[in-house]
């Protein structure tokens, strides 16, 4: 067995046919114990006699040629008149013919009586499955505490510089105003400023992404399943990262918000393999 990450529970099982029976107690049984992943489960086997070449079904051959002299058949009388001479002769390659599914039969046929054998063999599979997970899980747990203890001390220092914007602000239109040579009143540049400081206040964004780091780490806590609503916070911590970047004005808030926003989409990128 063998997982990656997904939005939403996937199982895909490749069993021999004389197996596939077994297909919809192993997928009950699946999710009863998963809830999120791309899960690929096959069964294999031997024959006792290990020299032992695979065997051709003949009825199954004979089925697939028939069904490919039908098909062809078909794509000449659906051509014009004018294209019948151009629809290609295709001619089956022989690796190809070997390929198809029932062409072979299989080595390993599986008996009513191995049936509980395999389902017992499933559920160790699965159970060590969902052991390694939880070690990949334990290593996402430290990966994630370590990039929120990082997110919440950048943005302490954007606490500070976010109170240097309204006096970065008025510096930057005094200069304009220079450069113009236009004499403004005192109190008409105060109104011009505090306008834009409000424009440009990030306490708000600050104060969204302090909580969602509190919830992110609160999740990480809880033994249900979190993986959505762990996507869900970090997808709204990206969105809050980057209306501070584009906030901020001080050149000290720009290399942080970058760190910031890196941080963040390691974040996004690793959560996707929490279930």
């Amino acid at each position: 067995m063998r997982s990656v990450n997904h939005r939403f529970l996937d199982l895909s099982f490749n069993l021999p046919s004389t197996a596939q029976v077994l297909e919809p107690e192993l997928r009950a049984h699946a999710k009863s114990v998963l809830n999120r992943g791309r899960v690929e489960a096959s069964l294999t086997g031997s024959s006792t006699n290990s020299e032992a070449a695979p065997a051709i079904d003949p009825e199954n051959l004979r089925l697939l040629l028939s069904n490919a002299r039908d098909a062809q058949g078909v794509m000449q009388d659906f051509s014009a008149p004018e294209e019948v001479t151009s629809v290609p002769n295709h001619q089956l390659d022989v690796l190809d013919v070997l390929r198809w599914p029932g062409v072979l039969k299989d080595q390993f046929e599986v008996s009513p009586d191995m049936h509980k054998d395999i389902h017992e063999s499933f559920v160790l599979a699965l159970k060590s499955l969902v052991e390694n997970r939880n070690l990949e899980g334990e290593s996402l747990s430290r990966l994630f505490q370590s990039r929120l203890a990082s997110i919440r001390e950048i943005l302490g220092q954007l606490e500070s510089v976010a109170q240097l914007q309204i006096e970065f602000i008025r510096e930057k239109l005094d200069q304009r105003l220079q450069k113009l040579a236009t004499n403004v009143e005192p109190n008409r540049l105060a109104q011009e400023v505090a306008l834009l400081a409000q424009r440009a206040d990030v306490q708000e964004e600050l104060d969204r992404l302090n909580v969602h780091i509190s919830e992110f780490d609160v999740c990480m806590g809880r033994d249900e399943p979190q993986g959505r609503r762990l996507g869900f916070l970090v997808q709204e911590m990206a969105r809050e990262s980057n209306t501070l970047a584009a906030k901020l004005a001080p050149p000290d808030a720009v290399n942080l918000t970058v760190d910031l926003k890196v941080l963040v989409d390691q974040m996004r990128e690793q959560v996707q393999n929490v279930e």
